[in-house]
C-alpha cells in the first residue's frame, strides 16, 4: 500500500484543469514518459503543452496541496516555517537536468519555507553545470555556487555543501532530479520531535545491481559499526545546525553518509526515518555503481571505524570545525580573508598555508 504521505495532487491531472491540456495529448505524455524516464511537467514543457510561467504555476499548486495539508500534522506552526534552511546539492555533469530541478525548487520551497537558500557544489564537473547555476543566480540570490576545481568526489562535495550552509536547518539532496522536494515538509513535520530526520527511498528506481550494491553496502556498515538505518546512502537528510557544527566529514566519497550517520547515532541525537519518493534518472550519468566508486568507499571504511568509541556529543562546546565554505558571490573574499576560517580550512575544504608568512597555494575550492 502507498504510503498517504506520498499522496500529492496529479501534476497532469493539474494540466488538465488549469491549462487545459487535453486527454490524449497527456496519454502521449505519459506514453513518452514509460519509455524514456523523466519528470511529466518537464515532458509537457518540451512537448510545448505548456510554457514555463504554467509548470511553474501547476507546480506551486502542487507544494500548495501539500503545505495545506501537511500543516495539519504540525503542532506548532503551519507551512511556511519561519526558520531559515539551507538546501545543498551536490553535482557532477548536471547541466542536462540541473535547470529543471532549480526551477522546480524555487517554485514549490516557498510554500514551505519563509526563508532558505539552495546552495549547489559543482564538483568538478567537464560540462555547463556551473553555468546554468550562475544563471539562475543572477535571477534569483536565494541561489549559491560553490565550485572544486577538480572532481573530488561525492563525500567532499556533501562536506562542502554542509560547511557552506547558512541556515539554522541544513537539508542536502542530490541534483541529479531523482527526488521530489514535495517530499520536504513530512521530513520537516518530524522535527518538531526529533533532532535529525532522514528519508528512505519507498520504491527505489534503480536496476537490480545498483540496489545489490546499496544492500550489501548498508550490511556491511551495520556488521561493523551496529548502525541500523534502512537506506543509509538516501540523498534526502534534515539536520539542525547544531549538528552539523559538530561533524567532522572526512571521507571524499561514497562513505560520507556512513560516516554521517555514524556520528549522529553515537553522538546521541534522535532520528527519525520517513518514507520519500524516488524517480528513475532521466539525463545525465549515474556514478554510484562505478567500480572506481565503490573501490574508494571500502577504501574509506577506516573513517568510519574510528567513530566505533565515540563519546555523545556535549552540546556547550565550541564546536573547533564550524566552518563556512567560500561561495560564488561577494561574500567569498570575506570568507577567505579571515586567518582563523584560514587555519579551520587547512583540515576541510583548502590547502591553506601553514603560516601567515607562507604563500598560499592554490585552492581545490574554486569561486568565480
Amino acid at each position: 500500500m502507498w504510503p498517504l504521505e506520498l499522496e500529492v495532487p496529479r501534476l497532469g491531472e493539474l494540466a488538465r484543469q488549469f491549462t487545459g491540456v487535453s486527454a490524449s495529448n497527456l496519454r502521449q505524455v505519459l506514453q513518452l514518459q514509460e519509455k524514456q524516464g523523466g519528470r511529466i511537467g518537464a515532458l509537457m514543457l518540451r512537448a510545448g503543452l505548456i510554457s514555463e510561467d504554467q509548470l511553474t504555476d501547476l507546480l506551486r499548486r502542487q507544494a500548495r496541496w501539500v503545505a495545506n495539508t501537511r500543516s495539519n500534522d504540525l503542532k506548532h506552526d503551519d507551512f511556511p516555517l519561519s526558520t531559515p534552511m539551507s538546501i545543498c546539492m551536490p553535482c557532477f555533469n548536471e547541466a542536462q537536468v540541473l535547470g529543471e530541478v532549480l526551477t522546480g525548487a524555487l517554485a514549490v520551497l516557498p510554500e514551505f519555507l519563509e526563508e532558505f537558500e539552495i546552495v549547489i557544489v559543482d564538483d568538478g564537473s567537464s560540462d555547463q553545470t556551473s553555468e546554468v547555476v550562475r544563471s539562475y543566480a543572477e535571477k534569483d540570490d536565494r541561489v549559491r555556487l560553490v565550485r572544486h576545481e577538480v572532481n573530488r568526489g561525492y563525500g567532499a562535495s556533501v562536506a562542502t555543501g554542509l560547511r557552506a550552509a547558512q541556515g539554522d536547518w541544513v537539508f542536502f539532496t542530490d541534483g541529479d532530479g531523482q527526488f521530489n522536494l514535495l517530499d520536504l515538509p513530512q521530513l520537516l513535520v518530524e522535527l518538531e520531535s526529533h533532532d535529525v530526520v532522514v528519508g528512505y527511498r519507498y520504491d527505489r528506481a534503480d536496476h537490480a545491481m545498483r540496489k545489490f550494491n546499496a544492500y550489501g553496502w548498508k550490511m556491511v556498515i551495520r556488521t561493523l559499526m551496529g548502525l541500523k538505518i534502512r537506506d543509509l546512502d538516501c540523498a534526502f537528510k534534515v539536520f539542525p545546525r547544531r549538528v552539523i557544527d559538530k561533524l567532522q566529514l572526512d571521507a571524499e566519497g561514497a562513505c560520507i553518509s556512513a560516516e554521517i550517520m555514524c556520528q549522529v547515532a553515537r553522538g546521541g541525537v534522535s532520528v527519525a526515518e520517513v518514507p520519500v519518493n524516488h524517480y528513475p534518472r532521466s539525463l545525465g550519468k549515474a556514478t554510484g555503481a562505478n567500480l572506481k566508486v565503490i573501490t574508494k568507499a571500502f577504501r574509506e571504511l577506516p573513517i568510519v571505524w574510528k567513530y566505533r568509541k565515540m563519546k555523545p556529543w556535549v552540546w556547550d562546546e565550541v564546536p573547533a570545525d564550524a566552518v563556512k565554505a567560500p561561495v560564488d558571490g561577494p561574500s567569498a573574499e570575506a570568507a577567505l580573508a579571515d586567518t582563523a576560517t584560514h587555519a579551520a580550512l587547512d583540515d576541510t575544504l583548502v590547502d591553506a598555508p601553514k603560516s601567515a608568512k607562507e604563500p598560499a597555494p592554490s585552492s581545490p575550492v574554486k569561486t568565480s
